[in-house]
């Protein structure tokens, strides 16, 4: 089968838990795996299109495809190479200098209406999350309630691993969060990336961004608590007691 799609699509230039990315020529072709959520393969298209409206630096959307029972999204290829090398000493701070003021500039963008609102996104997936005790849900909902709505441009995943640097321009990948709404939450969320790879990296990056946007570290954890509640349960097991740091204590 795998031959079927190289033959169709190219050869395979990345693979992810959810998809496999094959491109030839300037296409690229995001094959999502079998079973994958249909809502979610339009709302990522959905996202691109309107993230090209506004110019961000994200890949052009083209088509959704349905091939052999599979999704998938046609799009322009992506050039460059991925930033993923903090584990490089030389690059460390570079690399992570740049990220932080390629992050703070597109949480500038303010024309998302059409985006998700955020907070009510980390609202649904607390209540969703079966892993979280009665206690415990009510207590982070409590503490959502009152942290701030926000019109920020979040991406929500955003780190070194989604970021492709081509010389000249950088362009942002996996767009499928994208949400509406405060700077500290998108914080959150990119301090959990690092935090689950190293927590050297996760703490210099908090440092950074908090110079950068003016944003305190108070507000950014305050944020990191609920993350942490969506969180519990969805990803591999080994990551559990690194979440459960950032839980409070149910009532």
């Amino acid at each position: 089968m795998e031959s079927y799609f190289e033959e169709m699509f190219g050869e395979i230039v990345g693979e992810g838990a959810q998809a496999t990315v094959y491109a030839k020529g300037d296409v690229a072709v995001k094959l999502y795996k079998e079973g994958y959520p249909k809502e979610n393969v339009f709302s990522e298209a959905y996202i691109m299109a309107n993230l090209e409206r506004v110019n961000f630096p994200s890949p052009k959307i083209y088509e959704v495809l349905l091939t052999k029972g599979r999704y998938a999204l046609r799009m322009e290829r992506v050039k460059g190479k991925v930033m993923s090398e903090l584990g490089n000493p030389e690059k460390f701070e570079e690399i992570l200098d740049i990220l932080v003021d390629l992050q703070c500039r597109l949480q500038k963008y303010d024309q998302a209406a059409w985006a998700p609102e955020l907070k009510q996104r980390f609202r649904d997936d607390l209540e969703r999350n079966t892993k979280l005790s009665p206690g415990l849900k009510k207590k982070l909902r409590d503490i959502l309630h009152t942290l701030p709505e926000g019109n920020a441009l979040c991406h929500c995943d955003f780190h070194s691993g989604n970021v492709f640097f081509d010389g000249k321009n950088y362009t942002i990948i996996d767009l499928l969060q994208i949400s509406r709404g405060a700077p500290e939450a998108d914080a959150a969320c990119s301090y959990m990336s690092y935090r689950l790879v190293h927590e050297g990296i996760a703490e210099a990056y908090l440092d950074r961004y908090c110079r950068k946007s003016g944003l305190s570290r108070e507000s950014i954890h305050k944020w990191l608590t609920v993350y942490a509640g969506t969180m519990l349960g969805q990803v591999p097991e080994h990551f559990t007691p690194i979440i459960e740091q950032f839980l409070p204590e149910a009532e």
